[in-house]
Parts: C-alpha cells; structure tokens; sequence
C-alpha cells in the first residue's frame, strides 16, 4: 500500500486541501502527526515503538483491537505513535514508505497509516486520516 511516493500524493492532497478549507488549518504550521502499526506480537510493537522513541517520537501506546460489532478481541494489537511536525504531501508520502521499511524490517504484519490534527486539539476533535 505504501510502496511508492506517486500513488499516495492524490489522496494525501485531497486530504490536505480539505483541511485547510474546511477546517480552517495551517498545513504548512507544525500539526499533530498520528501513525499507527498493527501485529499480534505485544513484544514487537514495543520493540518499535521503543526504537521510534529514541527517533524523536512519542510512544503514545499499544491498544489491543476489538471486533467493531461484537467488542471482543480479535488477537491483534495497534501501536500508536505521535510527532508534532510539518509535512508537505511528498514529505508525508515519503514517510508512509519509509514506516512501511520498517514494519516489514521489525517483521510487524502491517504499516496501518497515519492521521492527523492541530497542535493541542483535545482527543475527542474529529482527525483526518488515510
């Protein structure tokens, strides 16, 4: 899915051009970028997650998933990451490539995108995602 920097720029412009229309917000200011990596393994994620942080990421946490209509569990994990930064639609892009890379070096079953929102947005504020 994040294979390469050209079939993801339509999609991440659309995105971009919706949230500084309808939303009012400075794309080009820093914003809050969430990203998200998805495994059965608790250990691998941390094992990430831990390298992400001493990249300069917050390990935000690891949520076990749940089936959306029966709640129970399906076996699976999310880690969720953050970084406070500026992206342009070919940075972002890049960097859906290079998480791809490192899903598939940390042996982590998937890369599962990334969304975003203003800096200091409460949790509960709508985000845009791909």
């Amino acid at each position: 899915m994040f294979n390469d920097i050209e079939s993801q720029l339509e999609g991440i412009r659309e995105i971009f051009a919706e949230a500084q229309q309808e939303d009012n917000w400075k794309i080009d200011e820093p914003m809050l970028y969430s990203f998200y990596f998805v495994d059965k393994n608790i250990d691998k994620l941390e094992k990430l997650g831990l390298k992400l942080e001493a990249d300069g990421y917050d390990f935000i946490d690891i949520f076990e998933l749940g089936d959306e209509e029966t709640e129970k569990s399906t076996g699976e994990y999310l880690l969720h990451i953050d970084k406070v930064e500026v992206h342009t639609p070919e940075s972002l892009a890049q960097r859906n490539i290079d998480f791809q890379k490192l899903a598939d070096e940390f042996e982590i079953e998937m890369y599962d995108g990334w969304e975003f929102g203003e800096v200091g947005d409460d949790e509960d504020d709508e985000e845009d995602e791909l």
